[in-house]
């Protein structure tokens, strides 16, 4: 039976590529307005400051209504905090409404609005800020909450005597309210409304940067691809250092049309020499998500030679060089963005090991996998220590270095199976099924350790105990194309029920058509049936994509029984695999090959 795939792939894309550009602003949430930095100079406090405060305080008491505090309002304000500490802010954002709407009270309006924007109930929120203004028409918080909330809304028709309002009071903090309207242009439901009312509201600021972002952003959102040229053009020469309307389009792109994304940020970066870092890491991040590997080291090896000691630039360039088996530069940017304090220093210190172990130094290797502290890389490098001891000849150490670790869950699965490889590939087959049994008394029907077992019953012999674990684990995870494969398998090579293995394989091989062990069972039930050429294009295919020893010794039997006895030597000289796999392959020739 074919083991589970434990090789540890190389998250190289995902590391590189998940942060591919300096993230455009939200669409789904919006703080409020900044507000512009005061030029006054605060009163000291004195005695002129403490009066004009009292004065403030007393003029802000003037304009509440003068209602009492009767028993219905006291138990409405409970409940309604009650309701929110209980996790139903949602319910007293309506309590609070409904008080400020009897009370005509603004700080109760204003407080179902902080709960209704904080559960998301954006339609109460419009109506509670409404309120708030009604009631209290100096409160520029209230006018801008409003705003904001019914551009969230998608009412930007309906806040455009808002935003007026705020450019003709507040003409400074034009930039943060073009910057909020490009933020929310997609939530807007009339785009061609938002677009016309946007392009009317820039126009009085045709230099000013973030409003021809705005525009940039509502043109993109109606299709008008010559406006969103036009208006990157002008950014250009105005604002050649601000980086959010290049980072917001790259974004955009990359959606859609990745090498279109890299196209572009390339050609803005080299109209723009002084884009910063970050927005200068997106290009070689984009390549690494194309899988445009050289191009990508190039990138990062260029950006390196400006700052050589920045610790993400070592480590983007460190990961390509181990990923194009360039080991000894490999090494050294890792080394260096680690002594740099790169964030994810674990995981460096566990791929320097794992450098350590291809390059045949298990020293080495051993002390980077010590190194690696409490975290997501912890059990991975004390699972790489364990198979060092076994490898070294002492698997009683490695199963027992496991065996301490206080992890419970699925990290305890994880263990029982590292422990059951070590084991297994010590050929100490009824240890690893003892260690598979008690773990599957605490945990009994884990798929994983189901089909561990079975692979273990399969080496010890037992077929019945491999089917019935296979058969457990098919219970647990139905119609699953491992579980279907593995066990067509093991009835294909253990027993004669060639044509339930075939219904079993052929439903596996309709889940993943391309997956070479599944093709690999297809063409050894089929040569147990007797069908040669059929079998040998299935094994054809399964050795093309994968030449696993396993499925060269089967493929070369094949071609061996269609008397291409030449072609089956050659297949079996470029096999490749594991020590039990190339084992098996040597048997398999040792047979053949006999008179």
């Amino acid at each position: 039976m074919k083991p589970l795939n434990r090789t540890l792939p190389l998250l190289l894309v995902l590391l590189l590529s998940a942060c591919a550009v300096t993230r455009p602003p939200e669409r789904t949430a919006a703080p409020a307005i900044p507000q512009a930095e005061a030029t006054d100079n605060a009163p000291d406090d004195d005695g002129d400051g403490v009066e004009a405060a009292k004065a403030e305080a007393a003029a802000a008491d003037a304009k509440l209504p003068k209602v009492e505090l009767d028993s219905h309002i006291l138990f409405g304000v409970l409940a309604g905090e009650i309701a929110a500490q209980r996790g139903a802010a949602g319910a007293s954002a309506v309590t609070y409404l409904d008080l400020a709407r009897q009370t005509r009270d603004p700080r109760l309006a204003q407080r179902a609005a902080e709960f209704a924007l904080f559960s998301g109930q954006l339609k109460v929120a419009s109506e509670a800020l409404t309120l708030w203004v009604e009631l209290d028409p100096d409160s520029d918080t209230a006018r801008e909450q409003l705003l904001i909330t019914l551009l969230r809304s998608g009412k930007l028709a309906e806040s455009r005597p808002l935003v007026e309002e705020l450019l003709k009071r507040e003409p400074a903090r034009a930039g943060a309210v073009f910057v909020q309207l490009a933020r929310l242009t997609a939530l807007q439901g009339d785009k061609q409304g938002a677009y016309q009312l946007i392009q009317q509201l820039a126009e009085r600021y045709p230099d000013l940067p973030e409003a021809r972002f705005a525009v940039l952003a509502v043109a993109a959102e109606v299709g008008n691809d010559t406006v969103v040229e036009q208006e990157l053009d002008r950014l250009a020469r105005i604002a050649p250092k601000w980086d959010l309307p290049v980072a917001w389009q790259t974004d955009r792109l990359r959606r859609s049309d990745l090498n279109a994304a890299i196209s572009f940020l390339n050609k803005e970066l080299d109209r723009r020499p002084e884009a910063g870092l970050e927005l200068k890491m997106a290009y070689p991040r984009l390549l690494v998500g194309a899988k445009r590997f050289d191009e990508a080291r190039r990138a990062f090896e260029a950006l390196l030679r400006t700052q050589p000691k920045n610790a993400e630039l070592l480590y983007g360039a460190g990961l390509l060089a181990l990923q194009q088996r360039d080991l000894p530069v490999a090494k050294q940017h890792l080394e260096a963005a680690l002594a740099e304090k790169h964030p994810e220093s674990d995981f460096i210190r566990y791929t320097l090991g794992q450098l350590a172990e291809e390059q045949d130094n298990v020293a080495s290797a051993r002390r980077w996998y010590e190194a690696v502290g409490q975290g997501a890389q912890y059990l991975p490098a004390q699972g790489r220590l364990a198979e060092l001891d076994a490898a070294a000849g002492n698997a009683d150490a490695g199963i027992a270095r496991l065996q301490k670790l206080e992890i419970g869950g699925a990290g305890r699965v994880q263990v029982v199976l590292a422990q059951s490889q070590i084991a297994r590939e010590a050929k100490r087959y009824d240890l690893a099924h003892a260690l598979l049994s008690q773990a599957l008394q605490e945990a009994p029907g884990t798929p994983e350790l189901l089909y561990e077992r079975a692979l273990v019953a399969d080496l010890m012999g037992n077929v019945d105990g491999a089917e019935s674990d296979l058969r457990a684990y098919l219970k647990e995870k139905p119609d699953d194309p491992q579980g279907l494969n593995a066990l067509g398998y093991t009835l294909a090579n253990r027993t004669t029920r060639y044509q339930e293995a075939l219904g079993l394989i052929q439903k596996a091989l309709q889940a993943e058509p391309d997956n070479p062990m599944v093709l690999d069972s297809m063409g050894w039930v089929l040569f147990k049936l007797g069908r040669l050429e059929p079998a040998r294009e299935h094994l054809e295919r399964a050795f093309a994509v994968s030449p696993d020893a396993e499925i060269a010794a089967h493929y070369g039997e094949v071609l061996w029984q269609l008397n291409r006895r030449d072609e089956a030597r050659a297949v079996w000289q470029k096999a490749t695999g594991s020590e039990s796999s190339l084992e098996m392959l040597k048997n398999t020739v040792h047979r053949l090959e006999q008179p």
